[in-house]
């Protein structure tokens, strides 16, 4: 793979919004198997309530608009030292972004060994450029993706596709929810919240109800128990 310096961009084909797909992937890399992605049936407490719990993280798979980027950009704050973040240089590789801010802030909760933990371990007190521009280096981590992209449901797009389809993470830590997207300026702090997974799809509930009217894919994966343990 060519790193950053040289002249042409990065891209990986675009992952799928599938559990299984993902539980494979993150499992490749070294996460434990108890631990695995779910759908999200619905974000009413009574669809919540069976999704497998605890919840660790929230994915959270949107169609891009311009307004919608810019609302969240002025959002957007500097990296607190207590969260990891990293920058996105690789061009539709948001899916993998979203995986790897979901697990690099459970890292207290969820066991991660393998390639994954080495990875976590390199870029701990990397600044968040120098994060991504370390991921364009790791091949363990390249190849685990593409493999995932490959074991979607449907055809993947090309690598270098325009995707209109986005990934953002949603996170704890120290009682706080995070809102982590490796393509705007860092991260954004939601505030304290008592109960994560109900906190958490009330803030995605009112990112739907900003993006309007949309016939496109949305979806939410909750990364939790392994419901096949």
């Amino acid at each position: 793979m060519s790193n950053s310096a040289a002249s042409e961009k990065i891209y990986w084909v675009p992952l799928e919004s599938s559990p299984e797909a993902m539980t494979k992937m993150i499992h490749r890399l070294g996460v434990d198997k108890a631990v695995a992605f779910s759908d999200v049936l619905g974000l009413d407490d009574e669809l919540l309530a069976m999704t497998p719990q605890p919840v660790h993280a929230l994915v959270f798979l949107f169609p891009v608009t311009d307004s919608f980027q810019e609302a969240r950009i002025r959002e957007a704050s500097t990296p607190p030292s207590n969260v990891w973040y990293s920058k996105q240089t690789i061009g539709n590789a948001c899916g993998t972004m979203a995986i790897l801010h979901a697990l690099g802030n459970v890292q207290d909760r969820v066991a991660i060994n393998g390639n994954l933990k080495a990875y976590f371990d390199k870029t701990k007190d990397m600044a968040p450029l120098d994060r991504s521009l370390e991921l364009e280096r790791t091949e363990a981590i390249a190849q685990a993706h593409g493999a995932s992209a490959a074991e979607g449901q449907t055809a993947a797009p090309a690598a270098d596709a325009n995707v209109d389809l986005h990934y953002a993470a949603f996170v704890s830590v120290d009682g706080h929810i995070y809102e982590l997207d490796g393509g705007i300026p860092g991260p954004i702090d939601h505030g304290p919240s008592s109960d994560f997974l109900k906190d958490a799809a009330k803030i995605i509930q009112k990112r739907i109800s900003a993006l309007g009217n949309t016939s496109q894919l949305l979806s939410v994966l909750s990364l939790g128990p392994n419901p096949e343990n």
